[in-house]
């Protein structure tokens, strides 16, 4: 019998496939797929890997229900180790954190993200939560960026306000404002695919499909026009194994299999 699976467990196996074992990094508020994924990485091939819940200050939870926020307690259950916010400004002022998780309403070409407000300054069409932990994207080795949603007004050519630098205006942009042991986003995950940024303009690019979608839908989806890397391939589905482990040992409670089912 064939195994079905939702898009936001695909994105959770993407995820854990790309992150690697001894690296330390952090994850914001509304990240529980990124948690997922980052606890499915420790229970397959990176034992090592270190994650931090930035909204509780919890380090390697191993709670068995997936909470839907970092910033909720329950994390605190099973964790190694609680962080205090002192801590975490050490951290990122000494950039200590390999990789941090972080998102935006708007996400353009060069991996710039904005949290702030989008429109005009004055007189916005929406006000977002504002920076928050985005200020301090020259305070991590690298990072990755994770939307649950891909259409034209999250993916646009220039973000309205710069709450994150990304890969600022592409090139060596980043280099001459930021440290240089920062280095910008590694990659973008999404419901549709995962995306890298092109070496030497910075612009990001297609790097692999979900086997529900295409180049054509993703491109249209997506308010920029989109490079596809030479060696494009498909995301290969959830093994037995992953969606075993994901359903048992990560997330008892189903919260991600409350999400679209895509096989």
């Amino acid at each position: 019998m064939e195994q079905t699976y939702t898009w936001a467990e695909m994105m959770a196996v993407s995820i854990a496939h790309e992150m690697s074992d001894g690296e330390f990094g952090s994850i914001g508020a509304a990240s529980h797929i990124p948690a997922a994924g980052l606890r499915l990485a420790q229970l397959t091939h990176a034992p090592n890997l270190t994650f931090f819940c930035g909204g509780s200050g919890a380090s390697n939870p191993k709670i068995r229900r997936l909470t839907e926020s970092s910033a909720d307690y329950r994390n605190l259950v099973t964790a190694e180790y609680q962080y205090s916010l002192d801590d975490v400004v050490d951290f990122e002022t000494a950039i200590r954190f390999d990789f941090a998780f972080l998102g935006g309403l708007q996400i353009d070409r060069f991996g710039n993200l904005n949290m702030a407000m989008i429109g005009d300054w004055d007189k916005p069409k929406v006000r977002g939560p504002g920076t928050v932990g985005l200020i301090f994207t020259g305070g991590f080795k690298s990072s990755f960026i994770y939307t649950e949603h891909h259409t034209p007004r999250v993916f646009v050519d220039k973000v309205d306000f710069v709450s994150g630098a990304g890969w600022l205006s592409g090139g060596d942009s980043r280099a001459e404002v930021l440290r240089p042991e920062s280095s910008g986003p590694r990659r973008v995950f999404t419901p549709l695919g995962v995306f890298d940024f092109e070496p030497e303009s910075k612009h990001m690019r297609l790097l692999k499909i979900h086997p529900w979608t295409t180049v054509e839908e993703i491109r249209s989806a997506t308010g920029f026009d989109l490079p596809v890397a030479d060696d494009l391939a498909t995301v290969t589905p959830p093994t037995p194994e992953e969606l075993h482990l994901l359903r048992t040992e990560v997330d008892s409670d189903g919260v991600l299999r409350r999400y679209a089912t895509v096989a």
